[in-house]
């Protein structure tokens, strides 16, 4: 699930932002009222995307808190304004936000937001900003995000036992739950980390940091046998550095 946290002093707003992201399946982390409650938020939570109001009460405002996210906490986030005058998208904009909101919105509007800035997301982390991400999930960092209906879940790569292919779908086998995905195994697995995902068989990458057992003709992860074909077995086996 997509963890949001909400920076906007005014908690009417809030609290209607807060109710639209729920609706929609998000994780909400907190709200944090101005700059200092933020940086408690981002000092003690991990967001995967923050809804930022450009004008805060204090003596910072949201641009000054996205100053110090970009240095210090390397998150995404969206400006959410109800002012829109060129002086403040100019300094803004400085910032590199990933999107831009004007309140007030709906929910429509900010749930379009939110799916574009992680298709954004996924281009920037694949090195090209014009790339085309799959249209049923991409990587961002250490985490898969699946399209489920209308919204993104996210699902972190270390807890992935194995993924199968099974003709243009891949069927993935987590710690807590099983996911379909439109996609190919050659092309996924190349966006993984091949110190710790290796692919056994034409059919089948596994996370080895979940391997109990290696044969000749399988690899155990956790209690299943995972079939490995000789050409896979050989190549791990010099991997691994058996003695």
């Amino acid at each position: 699930m997509v963890k949001i946290l909400i920076v906007e002093d005014e908690l009417i707003i809030a609290e209607d932002v807060r109710s639209m992201l729920v609706k929609m399946g998000y994780e909400v982390l907190g709200v944090a009222m101005d700059y200092q409650e933020a940086m408690v938020f981002l000092k003690t939570t991990h967001p995967d995307l923050i809804l930022l109001d450009v004008h805060l009460n204090g003596t910072k405002d949201g641009i000054d808190l996205a100053t110090e996210i970009n240095q210090r906490f390397k998150v995404p986030f969206i400006y959410t304004t109800s002012y829109a005058d060129l002086a403040t998208l100019e300094r803004a904009k400085a910032t590199h936000p990933i999107n831009y909101l004007v309140k007030p919105f709906k929910q429509e509007q900010l749930f379009t937001a939110i799916e574009m800035a992680l298709h954004q997301l996924a281009a920037l982390e694949n090195n090209s900003i014009d790339s085309e991400p799959k249209a049923d999930s991409f990587i961002i960092k250490d985490a898969l995000f699946i399209k489920d209906k209308f919204k993104f879940t996210k699902l972190n790569i270390h807890e992935i036992l194995w993924i199968k292919s099974d003709g243009n779908y891949l069927e993935i086998k987590t710690l807590h739950k099983d996911e379909l995905i439109r996609a190919t195994l050659s092309n996924f697995i190349e966006r993984l980390n091949s110190q710790v995902f290796f692919k056994t068989h034409k059919s089948y990458i596994v996370n080895l940091e979940y391997m109990t057992n290696l044969e000749h003709n399988f690899v155990t992860i956790q209690q299943t046998k995972i079939p490995i074909a000789k050409n896979y077995y050989d190549v791990l086996v010099e991997k691994l550095n058996i003695v």
